[in-house]
């Protein structure tokens, strides 16, 4: 696939040279590759699954010509290598999106220790979010009610454990507003 890739864009740039008409434009390229993370969140076999995909494309830097009179030569783009894994800027936080009436977590896992959790209410009622290690009889660590279209932040010290995170408000952990996740 990625050699297929090169190869087009070998090709497009030689049949542009030969076409005439957009020759000297070709030839003054300098290509820039560019990729961006996308995150599709999809309904399957009744469960929502988080798809990262990246998306890749390149562009024409303009160069400047020294010399008009010279023969324009083709700058074709090297070949495309696997995209280098970025690091995660905060590799302890974990984003949790509500609706009604779930839960959608950024990632099943954290480590143990400072983490920080972000509800993100992108339902119409307002949601909270409580969590508690599992055998834990102690009250639960909370962050307060938040309104449609709002999100709050807070950090916690979390031992490593499964952690059960629910929605207090009245019915909605009945109703399925309940998620877990595992601190390792």
């Amino acid at each position: 696939m990625r050699v297929a890739t090169a190869v087009l864009v070998a090709v497009l740039v030689l049949a542009g040279l030969q076409m005439g008409g957009g020759s000297t434009a070709a030839a003054e390229c300098s290509w820039q590759r560019h990729s961006k993370r996308v995150i599709k969140h999809v309904r399957r076999h009744g469960h929502v699954r988080k798809v990262v995909r990246h998306r890749v494309w390149w562009t024409c830097q303009p160069l400047a010509t020294a010399a008009p009179e010279a023969a324009p030569t083709p700058t074709v783009p090297p070949p495309v290598e696997a995209a280098p894994t970025e690091p995660e800027p905060e590799a302890n936080r974990v984003a949790v999106k509500s609706v009604e009436y779930y839960y959608l977590l950024s990632r099943p896992s954290v480590h143990a220790g400072e983490v920080t959790v972000e509800l993100n209410n992108q339902g119409e009622d307002p949601h909270n979010l409580n969590i508690r290690r599992d055998g834990d009889g102690g009250e639960p660590l909370q962050i307060p009610e938040t309104s449609s279209l709002q999100h709050n932040v807070a950090k916690f010290d979390l031992p490593v454990g499964t952690y059960r995170l629910w929605c207090s408000l009245p019915e909605h952990d009945e109703k399925g507003m309940h998620t877990t996740l595992v601190v390792e």
